[in-house]
């Protein structure tokens, strides 16, 4: 019969502490049968402890599975820590460029300055190849810094208005007689910011059927830790709630055989033992886990996070996913340990480890060989079994002593040696060419293109591991402190970003976005893409047709890809963007030569109006000559008139005249012959 709602009831605090008793113990089971023991055996090999050797032989240790784990995790910690932004926040549209660009920058900023995540990721990376699958908690730590300080000689006004700030609290106080204040306050400071911390592989717990870390996918995992009654009082749980826990719960968790195989170079046997000491330091084994309860009676389970110590239930409040991030090099479908990475090389390192120290032990044994000796053929044995060199034996016979036949090398140990080199080769995907120049490889007639090309190949397996890193680890942080950023911070912060001061509001985040990774892990990949960029960058500059396409924000924003692909950041330190770029000023050379074209030009005017004038004047001139030439033509004409009239007036007042005299001469002799007497 199917149960209704109102068959459920809600869960007790001691009936939750049983629940996660009974996952912890089958979690624990499993992972001390199968898990512990794999990573024990792992951390020694990886160490050089093992294979051990035999009693008088020779101690030579291959460290095969060191340098298989040493070389992937360097080509990784390479790919996501050269310098290069590999993790990107995509825009939603046109308008969400800009904030896209902060939120990246700002989330860069939490991950590598707020948090140290190389090395997180150095431990991640370590423990996911030797331990199936490296963790980190991503989570909002609340710190608070309190300061003590003193003040003096203050007016009750003065002092009110100190106490009237929000982070200002009132120790103690002392009014003198003149009416003054004296005495301590307390400042606080919020520093809570998102923390990133790496587990180690024994404090994560997780059923045993898990497929992933989606909570949707499975319903219990816990992190467990060790912590003093001291630490937890600093948490802020109450007294009577850590009474609770008792002394059963001493606990020897750092003394493992896992724990003790990873310190073995430091020589550690046990850690600090806190039996008989002060309480304030006593152990006791803490469990956060998180697990999907009905803890209401609704009928409905939701993800709950629960901490414990011992049989006393700590906290139980509801959330919304869990803080944890994994990397497993070597998935395996549908389960959430994947294969171990180092484990395949340990039977490598076992067989080089045999194959050289035979050998060396053969070497041992050529040079100082066994000797049989003639019974009685030795005056004084001690001669022979103090092998100092140049040291007398004295023999009663010549064939005294003979070396003891030795078998020979078998030739085929160096052949074995080799084959086993390129089985780790193919077990583990790292090749000796991708970590360095190889002799057979690389000569006079090989060419740069040709070892490039080789070397990427040989890099197949390592990028697949890398984008598992990329997707499985990077993508979910990243994600988690954008999320957290923007539930938890509630005022503004002023970061540097790309080489400017920008004020973010983690407040105006969106709710989600998507993330992009983008993966150089090839012998010089970014160099390419660098001057891909380039060629590009010169193609449109030149192109006739796509030059009036290409502005100057185009040419800026493939510049900066440019440089970002080769690890340049700071682009904003060598290019200024074009919107941020102050009004051109003339440069003094061209000003001056532009003043000098507009004198030209002026000067052309000028002349060009002179020339014009003169032309006009000369003209007017022409005119007044052709003027003049007529006037003087015409005066000529009306000159000469005058003169014919003058000549003729001339002529006639001569001839008037002559006439005239012929009449006076006509009338004296008229008047003479009037007169004559004899007239």
């Amino acid at each position: 019969m199917a149960k209704t709602k109102k068959d459920y009831k809600k869960l007790s605090d001691t009936e939750i502490v049983v629940m996660i008793d009974n996952n912890i113990k089958r979690s624990v089971g499993y992972y001390d049968s199968e898990i512990s023991s794999e990573r024990q055996k792992v951390t020694e090999y990886y160490n050089g402890s093992k294979p051990k050797a035999p009693e008088g032989k020779s101690k030579y240790v291959s460290m095969d599975v060191y340098d298989a784990v040493e070389s992937m995790k360097a080509a990784l910690l390479e790919t996501f820590s050269a310098g290069s932004r590999i993790v990107k926040f995509a825009p939603q549209n046109a308008d969400d460029v800009e904030k896209a660009e902060i939120c990246t920058s700002y989330t860069d900023y939490v991950c590598f300055r707020q948090n140290n995540l190389m090395e997180v990721m150095n431990s991640v990376i370590h423990d996911g190849l030797t331990a199936r699958v490296g963790l980190a908690k991503v989570y909002w730590d609340e710190r608070v810094d309190y300061t003590q300080e003193e003040y003096a000689d203050l007016t009750t006004d003065e002092l009110d208005m100190l106490l009237a700030q929000d982070n200002v609290d009132l120790v103690d106080n002392t009014l003198d007689d003149f009416g003054f204040n004296s005495g301590t306050i307390s400042v606080y400071t919020d520093r809570s910011q998102v923390a990133i911390d790496s587990i180690a592989p024994e404090e994560f717990l997780i059923e045993p059927q898990a497929k992933s870390l989606n909570h949707d996918f499975i319903n219990f995992c816990a992190h467990r830790t060790v912590k003093t009654i001291s630490e937890l009082r600093e948490m802020g749980y109450d007294d009577k709630v850590l009474d609770k826990i008792g002394d059963h719960e001493d606990v020897e968790f750092d003394s493992s055989p896992e724990v003790l195989a990873r310190h073995e170079g430091a020589g550690a046997s046990r850690g600090f033992d806190s039996k008989g000491y002060q309480d304030q330091v006593r152990k006791v084994m803490v469990y956060e886990a998180y697990v999907n309860l009905d803890k209401e009676g609704d009928g409905i389970a939701k993800l709950y996070r629960v901490i414990k110590a011992g049989n006393t239930l700590l906290e139980c409040d509801p959330v919304n996913r869990l803080p944890f991030v994994h990397f497993a090099p070597i998935p395996i479908a549908h389960a959430f340990y994947g294969s171990n990475f180092a484990e395949k090389v340990i039977a490598t390192q076992n067989a080089r480890t045999v194959l050289t120290r035979s050998i060396l032990d053969h070497a041992a044994i050529t040079n100082a060989p066994r000797y049989m000796v003639t019974k009685g053929g030795l005056t004084n044995p001690k001669e022979l079994i103090d092998n100092r060199v140049g040291g007398l034996v004295n023999v009663t016979r010549p064939d005294a002593i003979m070396p003891m036949p030795q078998a020979p090398l078998n030739p085929f140990v160096f052949q074995t040696i080799k084959m086993l080199d390129e089985d780790k080769e193919d077990n583990t995907g790292v090749s000796r060419l991708s970590q360095g120049t190889n002799k057979d490889a690389v000569s006079k007639q090989n060419s740069a293109a040709m070892i490039e090309q080789l070397a990427t190949m040989s890099q197949q397996r390592q990028k697949i591991i890398a984008r598992h890193f990329a997707n499985q680890f990077m993508k979910p942080l990243f994600n988690e402190v954008y999320c957290l950023v923007a539930e938890n911070e509630s005022y503004d912060k002023v970061v540097e970003v790309a080489g400017n001061y920008v004020e973010v509001d983690p407040n105006s985040f969106m709710e989600k976005r998507d993330i992009m990774v983008e993966l150089k892990l090839g012998y010089g990949e970014q160099e390419r893409d660098a001057q891909k960029f380039m060629a590009l960058h010169q193609m449109f500059s030149q192109d006739p047709k796509l030059a009036p396409m290409y502005q100057a924000q185009n040419a800026y924003a493939l510049m900066k890809d440019a440089l970002q692909h080769q690890g340049i950041l700071n682009v904003e330190e060598y290019l200024t963007p074009p919107d941020q770029m102050p009004p051109q000023q003339p440069d003094p050379m061209e000003q001056m030569q532009v003043q000098m074209a507009q004198k030209q030009l002026e000067l052309s005017e000028r002349q060009t109006a002179v020339a014009e004038q003169k032309a006009a004047l000369q003209a007017q001139i022409e005119q007044a000559k052709m003027q003049l030439a007529a006037l003087k033509h015409q005066d000529d004409g009306a000159h000469k008139a005058d003169q014919m009239e003058l000549k003729e007036e001339q002529q006639a007042h001569k001839e008037a005249i002559d006439i005239a005299e012929l009449e006076i001469l006509r009338t004296a002799q008229d008047v003479r012959g009037i007169a004559s007497p004899t007239g």
